[in-house]
């Protein structure tokens, strides 16, 4: 059971249920409206979810397919998996990436804007029967506060798009976002975070970023990327990423006390290799360790491998390696 305030109505969500708010504006989509009904209808009708997505997407859009589909997405949480019986809270939910392998033995709400995704969520809730393991939300974060407190709360890809579709300084949207993911954990609760590095070192080689698909204008500080994208669009850059010491300050400024940070390869959306940040990224390179890295907006492989390894292997002699790495996950408590 979920219970939870939605301007000024209180609202509890029996497991299994699912409550929409009606009047959300426009969200982040990654498919058409249309191809994400005609999926729902493939898989309403008895074709097994990830048969149905690989139908639509394994040829025609392979990364989408991979995003979706790939055990890799949900490794962070094998490799720390919460306690059996957790209640947790999984905040832009997407696809169900995260919120469906959790939710076989966990309470998971997962909170997703876009109504055509959560809608998903439950159908493959539904097929790999842990629908009753999950309450479903189609809710702007931002806008709900949880009477419920929750042992795990997760923000895997979601904080960057925060001021997307809202007005405001984008950094105080973002503080404000993580304040609440705090103030929705227990005492001992976690956040798990997982965001690109803004210095990552091949946007610091040229390779496009993963949100405004444009090179060498998110890698710099939030004052300088504004400005070379105003220049560039005539727009307000509303999606920002930062450095693991920035990440570290914001949430800091937002409450949490203790951060610990994990590098990601190739990265934070399908890892193979997580490592604690600090030594054991060091000593990853100085052993001639190296996992190849992709774009992050189409999974393409870098033509930059050999750079990548090189410079790495120098960071990693002066011990900042971990500096340079292309996505975090955090971990941050109270």
């Amino acid at each position: 059971m979920t219970t939870f305030r939605h301007k000024g109505r209180t609202v509890t969500l029996n497991p299994g249920a699912t409550w929409c708010d009606e009047k959300i504006g426009d969200r982040y989509r990654d498919t058409p409206s249309d191809e994400m009904a005609a999926l729902l209808r493939q898989i309403e009708t008895g074709t097994p979810w990830r048969k149905a997505v690989a139908q639509e997407y394994e040829a025609r859009f392979p990364w989408l397919y991979q995003i979706v589909t790939s055990p890799k997405r949900s490794l962070f949480f094998r490799q720390h998996p919460p306690s059996p019986g957790s209640r947790i809270l999984d905040i832009g939910s997407g696809w169900g990436q995260v919120a469906l392998p959790l939710a076989k033995s966990a309470k998971v709400t997962a909170l997703e804007p876009t109504p055509e995704r959560l809608a998903f969520i439950r159908a493959a809730a539904r097929q790999d029967g842990v629908e009753g393991n999950l309450c479903f939300m189609q809710a702007d974060f931002l806008d709900v506060e949880f009477d419920t407190k929750f042992d795990l709360t997760c923000c895997i890809g979601v904080l960057e798009w925060v001021p997307k579709f809202r007005e405001g300084d984008p950094y105080e949207l973002q503080v404000q976002f993580l304040r609440k993911a705090r103030q929705a954990l227990t005492p001992d609760g976690s956040l798990i975070l997982g965001i690109e590095n803004r210095l990552g070192l091949k946007y610091i080689l040229g390779a496009v970023d993963d949100h405004i698909g444009t090179p060498l204008i998110a890698v710099y500080d939030r004052l300088l990327a504004g400005r070379k994208w105003r220049e560039k669009t005539g727009q307000l850059l509303r999606s920002y990423t930062y450095t693991r010491a920035e990440l570290g300050a914001m949430l800091a400024k937002a409450g949490f006390g203790r951060v610990r940070f994990h590098a990601a390869f190739p990265d934070y959306k399908l890892p193979e290799v997580i490592l604690p940040a600090g030594d054991s990224v060091n000593a990853f390179f100085m052993q001639g360790r190296f996992i190849e890295e992709h774009d992050g907006t189409t999974g393409q492989k870098l033509g930059l491998q050999g750079e990548l390894k090189s410079h790495y292997r120098s960071l990693a002699e002066l011990n900042v390696a971990h500096e340079f790495v292309p996505s975090f996950f955090a971990v941050a408590q109270s």
